[in-house]
């Protein structure tokens, strides 16, 4: 299976998903997905995963509880950089807010 690029809803490029672990656009491990969650190198919650029309975006809701911390996972440290272009940028509703 393909990279899963990742945009923040002002059409920036942010990252990608890799083997289930997030890389930044620099290929820096940034952390990992459990399912549709998303996880900080820390072991904080960050967001979900959702694809909004053909794109993949990692938002989180502003007035809900974050799950309990999890134990950080490894990965290495850098991996290969796709280089995709910008998108436009989407509007979210109010209650969603890019995690990153």
């Amino acid at each position: 299976m393909g990279d899963t690029l990742i945009y923040k809803s002002n059409g920036l490029y942010l990252g990608f998903i890799r083997n289930g672990f997030l890389y930044s656009r620099d290929g820096v491990y940034m952390g990992w997905l459990e399912n549709d969650f998303v996880w900080d190198a820390n072991g904080q919650f960050k967001g979900v995963l959702l694809k909004i029309g053909d794109y993949s975006y990692i938002l989180t809701k502003r007035f809900t509880l974050k799950p309990t911390p999890r134990t950080p996972r490894i990965a290495s440290n850098q991996a290969a950089i796709p280089n995709p272009p910008s998108i436009n940028p989407i509007s979210l509703p109010v209650e969603l807010m890019d995690a990153y």
